[in-house]
């Protein structure tokens, strides 16, 4: 199983590349966009931070972690349907770009406005469930854009796609069944960092 995804990312090395370039310019531009915010628009964003820390629960109940794994799955599942058009890969990249927006703005944000504390905050609840996600989303896209332009490829010479279409759909299942369970880890490491730091 490796030894295949490892392959199938050296064969398409140039897509996953694109991708990763894409989504670290989302971070760029979200960890800029904290500093091209007006001091009346950062107060009310803390303000709202500082709310958001306090409602955290004592313990993750089911219904905290059942909508963290639904928010995942309708990311990734969001990608696999538009893998299936030939017109969905601009889209796909706008995805992984606004992901990597939102984590860079995220991150800068908690910095920006709690300083040590929030850059262990970032650490603990932003980049370290970030090791495990960041690459499976990436596969995600990479594939829906792999399958897109197979896709393509095939109306144009008429070829059947059901062993690819099926190849491509149980790929993305085992992936997003991976995203989701990271995305649950991800609660424990909110709920982690917040009593951790005492914020």
């Amino acid at each position: 199983m490796r030894h295949r995804l490892e392959e199938h990312v050296r064969r398409y090395w140039l897509i996953y590349l694109t991708l990763a370039s894409i989504y670290l310019a989302g971070i760029v531009l979200g960890a800029v966009g904290v500093g091209a915010l007006g001091g009346q628009e950062t107060s009310r964003l803390g303000q709202f931070l500082d709310t958001l820390l306090l409602s955290q629960p004592a313990a993750l109940s089911p219904q905290f972690l059942l909508a963290l794994a639904r928010d995942t799955l309708i990311i990734m599942a969001g990608i696999w349907l538009l893998g299936l058009t030939v017109v969905g890969v601009p889209l796909i990249y706008m995805v992984v770009f606004t992901r990597g927006f939102i984590l860079g703005f995220t991150a800068s944000f908690l910095i920006e406005v709690k300083g040590a504390a929030g850059v262990a905050l970032a650490v603990v609840t932003i980049f370290l469930p970030a090791l495990a996600a960041v690459p499976l989303l990436l596969l995600d896209a990479g594939m829906a854009t792999i399958f897109s332009f197979l896709l393509l490829r095939g109306r144009g010479k008429g070829e059947s796609l059901r062993r690819d279409f099926f190849y491509y759909s149980l790929s993305a299942a085992l992936v997003s069944l991976g995203a989701v369970l990271v995305g649950i880890a991800q609660g424990y490491f909110s709920l982690l960092g917040v009593h951790l730091f005492g914020l």
